[in-house]
C-alpha cells in the first residue's frame, strides 16, 4: 500500500518472512526510541503540566490534540507526547506499515487515504476518548479499532514495559493493514497466527522464532488428539473462533494458529511464503477464504485437506525452539512476577525465595495473552533455568562455559539507588548475559515499576 505516492518505498517482500531485514531493523529502532527517549521526558512533561494545570480544568485529550495533528507518510497522528517522541514514533509507526505492506504482499486496500494513529501518554485518555469517540470499549496498550465512528490504531505507553509495547504496536498496525485490505474475509483463526507471527520480527536484530512454551503447547495438544484439524480451521467463522477462545484454557488454541502460520511461510517448500502471499492476495480481491486457500494449495477434496493437515503436524512436531525467544520470554515472566510482588509487597530476598514466591502463587505470566508472548508458567520445570544449548543456524552448539551452568541470579543493587525490584541477570552456556532493568514511565512515587530486557 502506497500512501504516500511522492514517497515510494520499496522492499523485497519475500524475505520478510526468511530473514531479520528491515522489520528486526524497523522494530528495534522503534523499541530504542520509547523505553529510553520517551520516558525521560516524558517524566520531566508531566511534571510540569501537573503543577501548571492543577488549579485548571483540563480539556478533554481529544481538545487538546486537535491543535498539534501531524501527518506522517501512513497515519495522521493525534498526541500528547513529547515532540521528540512524536517524532520518532511517527517514523517508527511509517516502517512497520511499509514493511508489512511489503511483506504480506502489497495487498490492494479497500480504503484508501491516509489512517489515524492515536498516541496517549494516560490510559485514563485512552479509555475515555475510544469510548466518547468511537464507542469502544479499549484494552490497555496498542491495538486496532473499527467502529461505525472510525478506525485506526491506538497506543498508550503508560506503565507498559517496552517489549509489551513493541509488539503489541506491530500487531496493532498488522490487524490494521489487514483489515483494511481483507475485511472480515479472512480465516479468523488464521489472522492470529499472522498477527502473533508478525509481532514476534520485533527482536533487536536476533530474529523472531518461537519459544519453548509455545511449541510444548502445540506439540501437547497434537499429541493429545485436540487440535482443530486443517480444514476445520481454516473453516471456522468469527463467531466460532470467538467461542472456541473463550473455552480454551491453556492457549492452544492462539499457539496453533501461531504454528500454521509458521508453517506457510516456510522458505523452499511446498507450503512457502510466495503461495501464502497469492492467498491473502485472492481474499483481498473478494475471493472467498475457504476457495482462494483451496485454490492456491492445491485442495481439491477431503484427501487433499488430509495431507495438508498431516504436512502441518509434521512440521509442528519437528520445529525447533529459538533459544533467544526461549530466553526472552522467560525474563518476562520473571518480571511480570517481580512487579506483581512488588504490588504486593512482598519483593524476594534472592533468587530462590523468587521462585518460591512464584510457585506458591501459581503464577503465569503474560498475565493476559499477548500477540508474539506465549505464558509461561512458574509450575513448569524450565521456568527457572536460562536456555540450554541449542544448535545454531549452522548445526553447530556453543561451547559450554566449564565453570558454572547456565542460570538466573540477582543482580546486587548500586548503591544509592532507589528501591526497585531487583534486576534478574541471565547467564547462559557461552557466558553472555542479559538482565531485567526498571524503570518508571510516570514522576508519581506511586506508579509501578517498568521492565526492560538489555544485554
Amino acid at each position: 500500500m502506497q500512501s504516500n505516492t511522492n514517497k515510494p518505498v520499496t522492499y523485497n517482500s519475500f524475505a520478510f518472512f526468511e530473514k531479520k531485514g528491515h522489520f528486526a531493523i524497523s522494530c528495534a529502532k522503534l523499541v530504542d526510541v520509547l523505553p529510553k527517549k520517551y520516558f525521560l521526558i516524558l517524566g520531566v512533561t508531566v511534571g510540569i503540566a501537573t503543577s501548571s494545570f492543577a488549579q485548571v480544568a483540563r480539556e478533554s485529550w481529544w481538545d487538546r490534540t486537535s491543535k498539534t495533528m501531524f501527518v506522517a507518510s501512513s497515519h495522521r497522528i493525534r498526541s500528547d507526547l513529547p515532540a521528540k517522541t512524536n517524532v520518532s514514533t511517527a517514523e517508527g509507526i511509517d516502517r512497520l506499515w511499509f514493511t508489512i505492506d511489503a511483506g504480506l504482499g502489497q495487498l490492494r486496500p479497500r480504503s484508501r487515504g491516509l489512517q489515524q494513529a492515536l498516541l496517549f501518554a494516560s490510559q485514563e485518555d485512552l479509555s475515555e476518548t475510544m469510548r466518547s469517540q468511537f464507542a469502544v470499549d479499549a484494552p490497555s496498550d496498542a491495538f486496532a479499532f473499527f467502529s461505525p465512528l472510525g478506525q485506526g490504531i491506538a497506543v498508550c505507553t503508560e506503565d507498559v514495559p517496552a517489549p509489551f509495547a513493541a509488539r503489541g504496536l506491530t500487531a496493532a498496525i498488522g490487524a490494521e493493514y489487514l483489515r483494511l485490505s481483507c475485511g472480515a474475509d479472512l480465516a479468523p483463526a488464521l489472522q492470529v497466527g499472522i498477527l502473533d507471527f508478525l509481532a514476534r520480527r520485533d527482536s533487536k536484530g536476533v530474529g523472531g522464532g518461537i519459544g519453548e512454551a509455545g511449541i510444548a503447547v502445540v506439540r501437547k495438544s497434537l499429541t493429545d488428539a485436540k487440535s482443530i484439524s486443517m480444514l476445520d480451521f481454516m473453516s471456522m467463522t468469527a463467531q466460532e473462533w470467538k467461542q472456541a477462545v473463550a473455552q480454551d484454557s491453556n492457549g492452544a488454541l492462539r499457539e496453533q494458529s501461531a504454528s500454521v502460520v509458521r508453517f506457510l511461510t516456510q522458505s523452499n517448500t511446498a507450503a512457502n511464503a510466495s503461495i501464502f502471499q497469492q492467498y491473502l492476495r485472492l481474499v483481498s480481491e473478494g475471493m472467498p477464504n475457504l476457495s482462494a486457500f483451496s485454490s492456491v494449495y492445491g485442495l481439491r477434496d477431503e484427501r487433499g485437506w488430509e495431507d495438508f493437515d498431516k504436512q502441518w503436524k509434521a512440521f509442528a512436531l519437528k520445529e525447533k525452539s529459538s533459544a533467544n525467544e526461549t530466553l526472552h520470554e522467560r525474563l518476562a515472566c520473571l518480571a511480570e512476577g517481580l512487579r506483581q510482588l512488588d504490588k504486593e509487597g512482598a519483593l524476594p530476598v534472592d533468587f530462590a525465595a523468587l521462585e518460591v514466591a512464584l510457585k506458591d502463587r501459581n503464577f503465569v505470566s503474560p498475565t493476559q495473552w499477548r500477540p508474539g508472548f506465549s505464558q509461561i508458567q512458574a509450575s513448569e520445570p524450565n521456568t527457572f533455568t536460562p536456555t540450554q544449548p541449542y544448535e545454531n543456524a549452522s548445526g553447530a552448539k556453543p561451547l559450554p562455559n566449564r565453570s558454572k551452568p547456565p542460570r538466573f541470579e540477582f543482580e546486587e543493587p548500586k548503591k544509592g539507588e532507589e528501591k526497585q525490584p531487583p534486576s534478574v541477570l541471565a547467564i547462559d552456556v557461552s557466558n553472555n548475559r542479559s538482565k531485567v532493568v526498571w524503570f518508571k514511565t510516570r514522576p508519581e512515587p506511586e506508579a509501578p515499576w517498568v521492565w526492560d530486557i538489555s544485554r
